[in-house]
């Protein structure tokens, strides 16, 4: 852990922009830590990765996930931290408190974006209820920015959802570290022709709300798009990109990638997003 204080606050000109991913794996690949390699890589930013948890899943369900032993996530934490400087750190599932409390003091150093992971695309509950508990107590507390989808949104807030920026506004207010939540429209609204994601921002004693609006492309191929979109967010910080900007160009890839994705059929469920080294728009 001392090294990987060193590590962070140096300057060397030679280093490549690296963002670490500490989540699950879906053998499927589509989400999780192959979701996030994959986006790094498209990104232009080096990708590392500490498993939390193994699942047994495919583009229909999840059917069992297998928590790593959380001295095991430290010793995966310490292999990193003492050799790699990580500019950036992207969470996905954190199956268990023990996992949580394992991670947070490696929480220090870079901007942390915390995908909340606890419901998949196909509606599985991810995480248990004192899982929740202890994202909510040890994580949300340490991370910099937040991207919840509808379903994360209502749990965090825990109370009657009527309006996502009202919501958005009390989690800042919760959670005094948080510098950002983002409010995916990807399950808001389905049946207009557009999504609008919403980046709540604090500027100062204000809150600035910035806006993208796509086309919405009515496909269920949309397995990883969470996973994708924040590990997107998080390589544009890592490449100096102000997290205004970051969002901006992590809604563009995402979208870009769903309508790449639309007609493709990859399992007989909610298919994955694919061509993430596809460039040209």
């Amino acid at each position: 852990m001392s090294t990987s204080k060193k590590l962070s606050n140096d300057t060397d000109l030679r280093h490549h922009p690296t963002v670490l991913t500490i989540a699950g794996s879906d053998p499927s690949g589509g989400a999780g830590i192959q979701a996030d390699l994959k986006t790094f890589t498209a990104a232009g930013v080096y990708g590392a990765s500490v498993i939390t948890a193994l699942t047994a899943q495919n583009t229909q369900t999840v059917t069992a996930a297998l928590p790593i032993p959380g001295d095991f996530v430290k010793q995966q934490l310490d292999s990193v931290f003492d050799d790699i400087r990580i500019d950036v750190i992207k969470l996905g599932m954190l199956p268990n408190a023990d996992i949580c409390k394992a991670i947070v003091p490696y929480l220090t150093g870079c901007p942390v974006v915390c995908d909340p992971v606890m419901i998949s695309t196909s509606g599985c509950i991810l995480i248990d209820d004192p899982a929740v508990a202890a994202l909510i107590e040890h994580i949300i507390p340490q991370a910099d920015y937040l991207t919840p989808n509808y379903d994360e949104l209502k749990t965090l807030y825990g109370r009657e959802l009527k309006n996502i920026t009202i919501a958005g506004r009390d989690l800042l207010e919760r959670f005094e570290k948080l510098s950002g939540i983002i409010l995916k429209g990807g399950h808001i609204d389905t049946d207009k022709s557009t999504v609008t994601d919403i980046f709540l921002l604090k500027d100062g004693h204000r809150v600035l709300e910035i806006v993208e609006s796509n086309p919405r492309y009515h496909t269920k191929n949309t397995h990883g798009t969470g996973c994708t979109f924040a590990s997107a967010f998080a390589a544009f910080l890592a490449l100096k990109s102000d997290p205004a900007d970051a969002f901006a160009k992590a809604v563009a890839f995402t979208s870009h990638l769903i309508d790449l994705s639309k007609d493709i059929q990859i399992g007989q469920g909610n298919g994955p997003l694919l061509h993430h080294l596809y460039r040209e728009r």
